[in-house]
């Protein structure tokens, strides 16, 4: 009968700039209480190697320590995860949570999948930034007192460990099968938005003066909807498109901020009269649906 070490083996702890080696060697510890065993740790000044990380890892966390992994940036770290959950306390329009571990870790089940799964948490002093927030599907938020809620790191990664465990333990459910479109990972999803955002700064979907702001949003809907490998193809197909009837329109590759001051974006072939080379290319189903390549880049 597997442990519950072994059921939750594809989940990672991702810790983005760590600062105090004290607080990593309590982390360790903690995830060896709740069955977790692979450690990321994404820049900052905390060393696993340290005396003092040693020291709060006690023997038993000391496994964690020295099988961590380190990362010069969280998009390394999240590459290949299908499914990234952000921890944070804070909330606003652009931040809200989308739930309470138990509420996530039901929803979710990540220990049923065959792919891995990223639980994030953010430095000690302000947590995850809103960029590195971005990069979570899912944002889990731990419920605490309005007048108290930041807690310690270690603290933090003891209550949704526990969470996670007791959810794991008491859902008898089989390993979900692999399939042959699985979940998109991190970084096709990133590739997706990088695409999304060149090419919709260029045709005027976004004219913010913060572009991540409007993307933003696109996002938690994206994380909501959980795209697969394929839907993604499907929507980078779509932006391809988009961006060779942009080069067709002749609009600049960098939006309104690279427009010539004399540019009209109504001037152009599309609303030139045919000539006849024009009219043989209407009839040519091929060139009214698009250009040559139809799929994403």
């Amino acid at each position: 009968m597997p442990t519950l070490a072994d059921r939750l083996d594809r989940i990672r702890v991702v810790l983005s700039r760590p600062t105090y080696n004290g607080n990593l060697g309590q982390v360790a510890r903690a995830m060896t209480n709740f069955g977790l065993r692979r450690l990321d740790i994404v820049d900052g000044a905390a060393d696993p190697r340290s005396d003092e990380a040693r020291w709060y890892a006690r023997e038993e966390g000391l496994p964690v320590l020295g099988s961590a992994r380190r990362f010069e940036a969280l998009d390394a770290a999240l590459a290949d995860c299908r499914t990234v959950i952000g921890t944070s306390r804070r909330t606003g329009r652009e931040r809200r949570p989308t739930g309470g571990p138990e509420e996530i870790f039901r929803e979710l089940a990540p220990w049923r999948s065959p792919h891995p799964t990223a639980l994030v948490f953010g430095p000690e002093a302000n947590g995850l930034s809103s960029q590195e927030l971005d990069l979570c599907q899912q944002i889990l938020v731990i419920p605490a007192d309005p007048l108290f809620p930041s807690l310690n790191l270690a603290h933090a990664v003891a209550v949704v460990g526990y969470a996670l465990a007791r959810a794991a333990s008491a859902d008898e459910g089989a390993a979900q099968p692999e399939t042959d479109d699985p979940p998109a990972t991190h970084a096709e999803l990133e590739a997706m938005y990088a695409h999304a955002r060149r090419v919709w700064l260029r045709v005027g979907y976004i004219q913010t003066p913060d572009p991540d702001t409007l993307l933003r949003r696109w996002r938690r809907m994206f994380g909501r909807a959980r795209l697969r490998s394929s839907e993604v193809g499907f929507i980078r197909a779509l932006l391809h498109q988009t961006d060779w009837c942009a080069e067709v329109a002749e609009l600049p590759h960098g939006g309104a901020r690279e427009t010539p001051q004399a540019f009209d974006k109504h001037r152009v072939r599309l609303n030139a009269p045919p000539d006849e080379s024009d009219a043989e290319s209407a009839d040519d189903p091929a060139d009214e649906c698009g250009g040559p390549d139809n799929r994403g880049e």
